[in-house]
């Protein structure tokens, strides 16, 4: 089925093709600048509290160098 579609973009001119790809890329340009419009109308910011819960859930890198290893280039 995925190839089928692939086959179907291929088949269509290259004017064409250019037009199809710039319509997707403005389409989410404005998904982009509208969502965060209609997040604020219908109130769906996020509070400190959120904020900070979600501070608490993003994973932490610690980097740790190995013993006996050379890492100087």
């Amino acid at each position: 089925m995925k190839k089928l579609k692939i086959r179907s973009f291929r088949k269509l001119s290259p004017r064409t093709r250019i037009g199809v790809g710039l319509g997707l890329l403005a389409w989410g340009a404005i998904g982009l600048q509208l969502s965060d419009r209609a997040e604020e109308r219908y109130g769906f910011t996020p509070t400190e509290e959120d904020k900070a819960a979600l501070t608490k859930m993003v994973p932490r890198i610690t980097a740790v160098d190995k013993k006996g290893e050379d890492n100087q280039r």
